[in-house]
C-alpha cells in the first residue's frame, strides 16, 4: 500500500490574471441576471390544474429544474448573440 508522503499531488498555482479574469466572468453574470430583471424576462410562469397548488416544503424539487433550465436558455442565447452589448462591454 502506498503511504500518503509518497504521493505526489498536483498543486494548483494561480495564473497572473486570474483576478482580471474572474472579475470579468462575475461581472458579465451580474449584467445577464441584472438585464433579465430589468427586462422583466426573469419570471418562470408554470400552471397546473391543482386547485391547492404545491407544498411549499417540496417547492425547491420542483423549482430547481425550471430555474436551471431558464438559466441555459439565458445565457445560451446571450453566447450566441454576437451582438450582445452585455458580454462586449466587459471585454
Amino acid at each position: 500500500m502506498q503511504e500518503y508522503s509518497e504521493l505526489d499531488f498536483k498543486k494548483p498555482i494561480q495564473s497572473n490574471d486570474y483576478k482580471i479574469c474572474s472579475d470579468f466572468v462575475v461581472g458579465s453574470i451580474s449584467n445577464i441576471i441584472q438585464n433579465s430583471i430589468d427586462t422583466h424576462q426573469n419570471k418562470i410562469i408554470i400552471n397546473t390544474n391543482l386547485k391547492l397548488g404545491l407544498p411549499m416544503e417540496n417547492i425547491n424539487k420542483v423549482a430547481g429544474p425550471f430555474v436551471e433550465a431558464w438559466a441555459v436558455e439565458t445565457f445560451t442565447e446571450v453566447v450566441n448573440n454576437d451582438k450582445n452589448q452585455i458580454f462586449l462591454d466587459k471585454c
